[in-house]
């Protein structure tokens, strides 16, 4: 399978071991690992994948740590990690990926400062933030980012 470049394994019960052998997958840009159990030491594992450009790892039990991880790809512009326990700390790291032009981080437990801190994002396009802890004053940061040309709160 040298030839794939994208891979969809959500749904699946893919652990830190199996997200171990997919970050071997040199070739890839887009992953699709949603809806699985990679959890924090998995997404270390994956944010050594260069190479992506496109990544969901949603639902996958990842926190700020695992947010951290994932920060380090500064290759990525399209990034859904939306139902997992990403707080304020876990949008800093996030919102210090430049390059992201696509971002959906809903489900998660951001408030007002972690919305603050992604309004900084001025190369969004895309922002799904919906079903987090944000009050009208993180909405007030949310509604600054005029770029925007799809927003969900």
């Amino acid at each position: 399978m040298k030839q794939l470049t994208s891979l969809n394994i959500g749904y699946n019960e893919i652990t830190v071991e199996g997200a171990k052998f997919i970050s071997e997958m040199k070739q890839l840009t887009s992953l699709c690992i949603y809806n699985n159990e990679i959890s924090d030491k998995g997404a270390k594992y994956l944010s050594e994948m260069k190479q992506l450009t496109s990544l969901n790892v949603s639902n996958n039990e990842t926190s700020d740590e695992g947010a951290k991880h994932i920060s380090e790809m500064k290759q990525l512009t399209s990034l859904y990690i939306y139902d997992n326990q990403i707080g304020d700390k876990g949008a800093k790291y996030i919102s210090e990926m430049k390059q992201l032009t696509s971002l959906n981080i809903g489900y998660n437990e951001i408030s007002d400062e972690g919305a603050k801190y992604i309004s900084e994002m001025k190369q969004l396009t895309l922002l799904y933030i919906y079903n987090n802890e944000i009050s009208d004053k993180g909405a007030k940061y949310l509604s600054e980012m005029k770029q925007l040309t799809s927003l969900r709160k």
